[in-house]
């Protein structure tokens, strides 16, 4: 039976039958987890580390066979922290990603043309997490080649991920936590119900999709 797939979450604890990608910190923590995870500097903390310490850092970890993506990184208009700080941080990440051959987890706020314009010139695989786009973004972000971690906010009837989830190709999807209390089998469920599939058939797909990211 394949195993849910948590693709993201803050939560290093893994239910029965789930695999979880624990999200990793840089500017909290730098031990190598034992089970796959991702690394990244988070664009609310882009000054917290030196460039050459986050050079350090990711190096470190793109030794482990449990490091599964780069990130979270990316950009965000909310927070307080200067765009061209958080721009050099995401670059620099994005760099290493092609160094180590590893795909990109990218969290984005109010800042699509931004990230789009920067991310224009990198070949990685790049995953959007808690992605909650209207269908004309989504449609964008499709054709140029993104995959999707579709979290909790597919619950709210009222989110805009609840109607263009059905324009992400089933090849480019995954499902997250992130930092909710909600059970990764409701993110499935909703999605699937939304996807109009079986939610078994929805599961062995998004398991099929993290196998290419992983030795799973």
């Amino acid at each position: 039976m394949d195993n849910y797939i948590n693709f993201h979450t803050h939560k290093q604890s893994a239910p029965d039958g789930v695999i979880t990608v624990y999200n990793q910190l840089l500017h909290e923590e730098t031990g190598i987890p034992k089970h796959f995870y991702s690394a990244g500097l988070h664009p609310w903390y882009a000054d917290k580390l030196s460039a050459a310490e986050l050079s350090r850092v990711l190096d470190l970890h793109g030794s482990s066979s449990n490091l599964i993506a780069l990130g979270e990184t990316g950009l965000d208009k909310v927070c307080k922290i200067p765009i061209q700080i958080q721009q050099d941080v995401f670059e620099l990440q994005l760099n290493k990603a092609v160094i180590l051959s590893k795909p990109v987890i990218i969290h984005c706020v109010k800042a699509w043309e931004e990230m789009l314009e920067i991310t224009n010139h990198y070949q990685v695989p790049m995953i959007l997490h808690g992605y909650n786009g209207s269908d004309q973004l989504t449609g964008n972000l499709v054709k140029r080649g993104f995959f999707f971690s579709i979290g909790p906010m597919i619950l709210n009837p009222n989110s805009k991920i609840g109607h263009a989830i059905q324009y992400i190709p089933l090849s480019s999807i995954f499902c997250e936590t992130d930092e909710s209390d909600q059970p990764i089998q409701s993110v499935y469920m909703a999605a699937s119900g939304y996807m109009k599939m079986k939610e078994a058939d929805f599961k062995r797909t998004v398991f099929e999709n993290f196998g290419r990211f992983s030795r799973v």
